[in-house]
């Protein structure tokens, strides 16, 4: 895959085209990096606060954890799910993670991307979809954008594409704050008929494990 600005030939293999290609490969790097250091910081985070006592569930008069009334009353808000959930694109769902940690996410449909790109698609076309997520319960929690795949009615998958040699536009997020959402976008290169378009969320956890399919939005 080729820069668009060096896609031609007769560009002699050196100088600005080896600039974009070690700039590509940061790109990569640091991605993988970001993802790889984002993960291991939340699970340093929570065993940190979890010693300092802070999370640690009340206790009751008879000596026994008390449950919230999120956990006992399903009139008091979003309902948790015990198994996968499936929901129309832009609808949120609140998902469990590990170590106690909820959060709450949305992703929207899939549109054609439009923006200027560096890197012309090897499928076909990029599609870009929006995504925000928030802490919802626990005390630190994070989101990566490779956590999130699309998959087409024919059950083909699709992992991020990097369309630029900008990163800022990654979704790759350290939640803190509880309620408080960030937002971002994730692009896919797919083929350009590609049918019945899906997104499932498979995180993974603070072992490095994938915690399987959590939520979808089609």
């Amino acid at each position: 895959m080729l820069p668009k600005t060096f896609a031609n030939p007769i560009v002699p293999s050196g100088g600005l085209w080896e600039g974009s290609r070690v700039v590509l490969g940061l790109n990569i790097f640091v991605r993988g990096k970001l993802k790889r250091l984002i993960a291991p910081l939340a699970a340093a985070l929570l065993i940190t606060l979890a010693g300092c006592g802070v999370g640690a569930k009340p206790q009751s008069s008879g000596g026994g954890d008390s449950k919230s009334s999120s956990e006992t009353s399903p009139s008091s808000g979003e309902s948790e799910s015990t198994g996968p959930q499936s929901v129309a694109f832009g609808q949120s769902v609140t998902v469990k993670t590990d170590q106690g940690t909820k959060l709450k996410l949305t992703i929207s449909a899939p549109t054609d991307f439009t923006e200027e790109t560096d890197f012309d698609p090897e499928k076909g076309k990029y599609v870009v979809v929006d995504a925000e997520a928030a802490l919802a319960a626990g005390v630190v929690g994070n989101v990566s954008e490779d956590e999130f795949c699309l998959v087409d009615g024919e059950g083909n998958r699709y992992e991020p594409a990097i369309a630029s040699m900008e990163i800022s536009g990654s979704f790759i997020e350290l939640l803190t704050d509880k309620d408080k959402p960030v937002t971002g976008k994730i692009i896919y290169d797919v083929p350009t008929d590609a049918p019945g378009l899906t997104v499932e969320y498979s995180p993974t956890g603070v072992n490095s494990k994938t915690l399987g399919p959590l939520a979808s939005w089609k």
